[in-house]
């Protein structure tokens, strides 16, 4: 309870430093967001990130497919692809979301947040294969073909359709993520992220997964709340991947990791 009562101070000190022009959230509204369920580090990471890089323009490593023509932003074969850059900008997005990797994959720990209203709203996210083929996502890297999720902050892009239908481009802000669009780290819906898959039985087992699946690195939520979520997130939504003991560590771009949670008896 201390911990998170000086987070909370921490919050209401970015807010009370904040000129006018920034916009940034009042008292009442981190009030209203922590009252939901956000847990209050990230949530003060992305209200001081927000506050700080607004306007703010990063260049990215991407590619482009000589099959799709330039500026398009579906992937294609690595033979297919020429090694390009682009300039992506943070403005001031109103809806932002934060997937806390702390927790388990049964717990709804995706985060979308109206950083205006205060209004949230949680889903289910899977994390990498590579982060953890179990409840628990322990290993993240920036590595390109480590099947990891990739911590920090990332800026959503346009859309395009891929094997899961609509899927949003995501451009890593940090050293811990810069190489999200080469890895093709997207946010896309998926058949095994659910109440339902949670529930189903495990082939090899014949007892209940009692997780989500996982991806392939991507956030990727369950196939009809992708559809409604990404048109919120397009275009200038800021997401966090988090997790309590790693943030800094993953800077590196290296593979980071702690230890699965003991089960309790």
């Amino acid at each position: 309870m201390k911990v998170q009562l000086a987070l909370i101070g921490v919050l209401f000190s970015l807010v009370a430093t904040s000129v006018v022009a920034v916009a940034a959230p009042s008292q009442a509204v981190i009030n209203k967001i922590l009252a939901q369920g956000v847990p209050a580090e990230p949530l003060g990471m992305m209200v001081k990130y927000l506050h700080e890089n607004r306007g703010r323009s990063f260049q990215q490593s991407v590619y482009e497919c000589g099959k799709w023509g330039p500026g398009s932003i579906k992937p294609c074969e690595e033979s297919d692809r020429r090694p390009s850059s682009a300039v992506v900008t943070l403005e001031d997005p109103a809806v932002v979301a934060i997937a806390d990797y702390s927790k388990p994959s049964t717990t709804r720990r995706f985060f979308m947040i109206n950083i205006k209203t205060g209004d949230v709203v949680s889903y289910y996210v899977a994390h990498g294969k590579g982060t953890g083929n179990s409840n628990w996502a322990t290993k993240f890297s920036n590595i390109k073909d480590s099947k990891q999720t990739s911590l920090g902050f990332y800026l959503t892009g346009d859309f395009y359709y891929g094997s899961y239908g609509k899927t949003l481009r995501m451009y890593g802000l940090q050293t811990s993520n810069d190489q999200a669009f080469n890895r093709d780290i997207v946010l896309h819906g998926a058949w095994y992220v659910g109440e339902d898959f949670i529930k189903s039985k495990n082939p090899k087992t014949g007892q209940p997964f009692g997780r989500l699946g996982v991806s392939w690195g991507c956030p990727a939520l369950s196939l009809s709340i992708a559809a409604k979520v990404i048109p919120q997130l397009e275009k200038g939504s800021v997401l966090l991947h988090y997790h309590k003991d790693l943030m800094d560590q993953s800077m590196s771009g290296n593979e980071v990791s702690v230890s699965e949670p003991a089960r309790k008896k």
